[in-house]
């Protein structure tokens, strides 16, 4: 961020003036406190959307990594084609920089990655997911940028259906069971209960690429 603020409309300037541009922006820069976000929606909103248009405006391709978070969790397996019904400010503010991605030669990769180790103390049983863990995904994503060509406007790429607390307990055996609704009384956040994508179209993709 100290080297490059893309919220920063100067510094976007200063890159539009090289004399060598780059290729492809793998956008990967984001508020991701989802809990936070309910309260700091300034600074969510300034990154994750003007961010976000101030390098579409740069008029560069760009790999825009969104999250599973865009569906509202009621059913699960959601395809590239579903309609996304965000059910907080931080998936809302997701959405909104697909849109300003598309702005662009932009295809949205969407997923959902955690540090590693996991860094709560407690994990939703309820709560079902396809991320994993960021050096995971990470091979996952540099994958996409070399076939950065034949992706569709729209990839979902992911591990399989699991709850968060089994992703959790992989890394911190001893983590704390907890549920959505828990959190909700707490913090004020809702959750999406089952985001889990159908990422056949990434396997497929896949399977062409190493054939």
């Amino acid at each position: 961020r100290k080297w490059f603020d893309f919220t920063d409309s100067w510094t976007l300037a200063e890159l539009d003036t090289l004399t060598v541009r780059p290729d492809l922006i793998v956008h990967a820069g984001a508020y991701t406190n989802v809990l936070k976000a309910e309260t700091e929606k300034e600074l969510c909103y300034q990154t994750n959307v003007i961010g976000t248009r101030n390098l579409a405006s740069l008029g560069i391709p760009m790999l825009y990594i969104s999250t599973e978070y865009v569906f509202d969790g009621e059913k699960g397996n959601y395809e590239e084609e579903d309609y996304p019904n965000p059910v907080n400010f931080y998936s809302l503010t997701k959405l909104l920089g697909e849109y300003e991605s598309r702005r662009t030669g932009s295809v949205v990769l969407r997923c959902l990655f955690k540090p590693r180790p996991f860094k709560h103390g407690s994990a939703c049983i309820d709560q079902f997911t396809s991320g994993h863990y960021v050096d995971t995904l990470a091979k996952e994503i540099a994958l996409a940028v070399r076939i950065f060509d034949r992706l569709p406007p729209t990839i979902h790429i992911g591990s399989g259906r699991r709850n968060i607390f089994e992703v959790a307990k992989e890394t911190v055996p001893d983590v704390k069971e907890t549920t959505t609704e828990e959190i909700f009384k707490k913090t004020g956040s809702r959750l999406p209960k089952n985001t889990s994508l159908n990422c056949s179209k990434w396997e497929a993709l896949k399977h062409d690429y190493k054939a």
